[in-house]
């Protein structure tokens, strides 16, 4: 049965770990501090043991993963080979894991921010992105059939590049499959138009995955994402290069970027980074008079000009307790820039 684990390994319907950047809270962090949520918590909480250890949330679902029966499978996609030569520009600019198993009707989708990540189906993190903020979000879906329909999605939208040695698939799956035919890169049709596919986890909360092709050529935060939620975002992404306007003329909406993330723990720790430091992709909606929903969004794609000729998704959901830790550690770079004298 594919679940995700929680922080004591028990079976739990969604989580989310945002990892901080190496030296942040305190100097003995080695980049494997981390914040974790989920539903039975209800809070965004500092981890007492960090993810170079293997009992927490990451390291016990990865382990449920990677030792899964034969009937079950897994599929493994990254932009980034730990091998660079094997890379294909062409390729989605996406991260995760879909897992499955027809047997018991079961599977789980993981979404993350981590280059060359998971490696020869091992769960350790790449030592250089220990340096960076990260994030991941993992689902316990209702059954094997949604793991085939985001399989599907992938086919006509991000184009992922397979980890084929972190992947395997059971020989019960059939050849005109989705996870099948993503696995061995058949049937691939990238759509100039972007699409949405609205599901729901095992317990019953609502998702949004929103993906786009590299075919369709326009800003994913402010010219999908946005109009689509019907709100404006503050949005942070690892941003390097050209950077999407705030608003353009494609779209009514109006993204922001984050310019430091801080997260108060206690009155004498406080995990704070600039967003150099942040390879995470994350987008909150903006409450105001158009739009007071607490919607929260988990991506594989950055807010940045180059990422318009990538494939990419977000994981959009509306989480209030989650929304809340997330807006309350944001600090917008709009509204540093107003208040910074001239």
């Amino acid at each position: 049965m594919m679940n995700a684990k929680n922080q004591q390994g028990n079976p739990v319907d969604w989580w989310f770990i945002y990892k901080t950047p190496e030296h942040t809270g305190t100097e003995n962090n080695q980049g494997s501090d981390f914040l974790y949520f989920d539903p039975n918590i209800g809070e965004l909480l500092l981890s007492p043991i960090g993810l170079n250890q293997d009992h927490q949330a990451l390291g016990y679902t990865l382990a449920a993963i990677f030792d899964s029966s034969e009937s079950a499978g897994y599929i493994a996609y990254n932009d980034e080979h730990v091998n660079s030569d094997s890379n294909k520009s062409d390729k989605g600019h996406c991260k995760g894991i879909l897992a499955f198993d027809k047997t018991s009707d079961s599977a789980l989708f993981l979404l993350h921010s981590t280059p060359r990540f998971p490696a020869n189906n091992k769960p350790t993190l790449p030592d250089d992105e220990m340096i960076y903020g990260q994030t991941f979000i993992c689902i316990t879906l209702p059954d094997y059939q949604t793991a085939n329909h985001i399989a599907q999605q992938m086919l006509s939208q991000q184009n992922p590049q397979i980890l084929t040695e972190s992947s395997r698939i059971p020989s019960s799956l059939q050849p005109n499959e989705p996870l099948s035919m993503l696995y061995h890169g058949i049937g691939l049709s990238e759509s100039k138009t972007p699409s949405k596919l609205p599901f729901k986890s095992r317990a019953g909360k609502e998702f949004l995955l929103t993906a786009k092709s590299r075919k369709w050529g326009k800003d994913f935060w402010l010219d999908l994402v946005s109009p689509l939620l019907n709100c404006d975002l503050v949005v942070e992404t690892w941003r390097r290069g050209a950077v999407t306007p705030q608003q353009d003329q494609q779209s009514n909406d109006y993204d922001e970027d984050t310019l430091t993330v801080d997260f108060k723990i206690t009155p004498s720790l406080s995990y704070e980074w600039h967003y150099t430091k942040d390879h995470a992709k994350w987008a909150i909606a903006m409450k105001n008079t158009t739009n007071s929903l607490p919607w929260v969004c988990i991506a594989d794609i950055n807010r940045m000009v180059s990422q318009e000729k990538r494939g990419g998704g977000s994981l959009c959901f509306q989480e209030p307790r989650l929304w809340q830790a997330l807006k309350n550690a944001e600090e917008k770079l709009h509204t540093l820039t107003q208040t910074t004298p001239t």
